[in-house]
């Protein structure tokens, strides 16, 4: 019969090297679509952690399948020490699934064909013997709880909803500008904002601004992907940013002074900076941001956000052009917050006709129309007449569009300071947003009210 070990091992072993890879495999995998029994003894007892929210680990592992009589069924703890080994990294256990699925439908269709043609051989019913054919054939892409997951009646809709809002204010991603939030109200789980804009706008400045204020509002860990400055200057401009520190001071201290590291950690301690995450690998792409992501989680906790500086360095394995590998990108950005259930603000360029014209909207992202396609906010930074730097909501699930903001930037710390409403419609628009939050607000906010 169909099978394929080595996926069946390589989804298990990435199991014990990330154990969040569970949030992905308990929608694409049963038990049952295992075809080693060791193996789906094992994945029988992940699942029964995972639903249980407890570790997971060869110890809670082991306790599981010993509880149910199945430890030496199931290997014992030398087979479960192999799986360990077999795979370096969990960055592909999708790929990894879908291999175990797959051959779990071929099986399934295989007995499916052997069952009709059983009774094919003995029925003089043709009209019976076809729709229990069809019922069969149609079975073999069932699997038990999937149709729950995935058709839902309006009061499980409804019950989503409650748990979705009940947690929103803890896990939504404020920019950290009051009246940009009340236009955009957060970035939520599973959403993507595109920031656009031409090179040297500050873009990049403006997303660890965002991220930082996060840590500090939060408390929570965030991530920030790298992919165009390492993790020393990344550093630095946490410090010039958090500490408001002239760069060539913090390089004097960091060189020269006794102390000085000593102290500018303890300062970045109590500003949050100490959440801020940096994966400085360059042509990353989307698979090794949700392993490095999931890596983060299980270490770290609940993560805030993810940032990604930027969409234009990001790799594609199986892309042969730029338009390809741009929209691969733009596109699994989303399926990655959605699938990590996590904010995710992505930066990209702004293309070269938009460049020209000195006009941002929504096509303006550089490369592909994925961009806007996969984004539930687009942002874009420009710069008026008069060397004022504007930032345009140009695309917002939640409402209003085509508003502009003008931004105070101190350009010697990176450190934006305020985003303002740059003309009356904007302002209007700005104050309704934030007063429909307020009017919204069962409780007294607590500790600090973006609105």
């Amino acid at each position: 019969m169909p099978h394929d070990i080595e996926a069946e091992q390589s989804v298990l072993g990435a199991v014990f090297l990330d154990a969040d890879c569970m949030v992905e495999l308990s929608t694409m995998l049963e038990p049952s679509d295992f075809y080693e029994p060791r193996n789906r003894l094992i994945f029988e007892a992940l699942v029964h952690l995972y639903k249980d929210q407890s570790p997971v680990d060869l110890v809670t592992v082991s306790s599981v399948l010993k509880a149910h009589g199945k430890q030496q069924a199931s290997g014992g703890s030398e087979y479960l020490s192999e799986l360990v080994d077999f795979v370096p990294t969990a960055a592909n256990v999708g790929y990894y699934a879908k291999t175990v699925r797959q051959k779990a439908v071929a099986r399934n269709v295989i007995d499916a064909a052997r069952g009709i043609a059983a009774e094919a051989a003995g029925s003089d019913d043709t009209d019976q013997l076809i729709a229990n054919a069809l019922a069969k054939i149609e079975a073999t892409g069932q699997r038990s709880g999937r149709a729950d997951r995935d058709l839902l009646t309006l009061a499980e809709m409804a019950e989503q909803y409650e748990r979705h809002v009940k947690n929103l204010g803890k896990s939504r991603f404020v920019t950290g500008f009051p009246d940009l939030d009340g236009i955009i109200r957060g970035v939520a789980p599973g959403e993507v904002m595109m920031l656009t804009a031409y090179s040297g706008l500050f873009k990049s400045a403006l997303l660890q601004n965002m991220l930082l204020e996060g840590c500090r509002r939060t408390g929570e860990y965030h991530l920030f992907f790298s992919l165009e400055m390492p993790a020393t200057r990344v550093f630095e401009r946490t410090c010039q940013i958090a500490m408001e520190e002239y760069t060539y001071r913090v390089e004097s201290g960091f060189n020269h002074h006794d102390g000085y590291r000593e102290r500018a950690l303890v300062e970045l301690n109590k500003l949050g900076a100490d959440k801020l995450i940096v994966c400085d690998k360059p042509n990353v792409t989307i698979e090794q941001i949700e392993h490095y992501t999931r890596l983060a989680r299980s270490r770290h906790g609940s993560i805030g956000a993810v940032g990604i500086d930027y969409l234009g360095l990001m790799g594609a394995t199986n892309a042969r052009t730029e338009y390809e590998r741009i929209s691969y990108v733009a596109e699994n950005s989303k399926h990655l917050a959605k699938r990590l259930n996590v904010p995710v603000i992505v930066l990209t360029q702004a293309n070269r006709n938009s460049a020209s014209q000195g006009e941002l909207e929504k096509w303006s992202a550089k490369g592909s129309g994925a961009v806007e396609a996969s984004a539930d906010y687009m942002l874009g930074l420009i710069k008026n007449d008069r060397k004022d730097l504007l930032l345009k909501v140009m695309k917002n699930r939640n409402g209003e569009e085509n508003l502009t903001f003008k931004a105070e930037i101190d350009a010697k710390f990176l450190k934006f300071r305020s985003l303002v409403p740059y003309d009356s419609v904007s302002a209007k628009n700005a104050e309704r947003g934030k007063g429909r939050i307020r009017a919204g607000m069962l409780e007294e906010p607590v500790e600090y009210d973006p609105y």
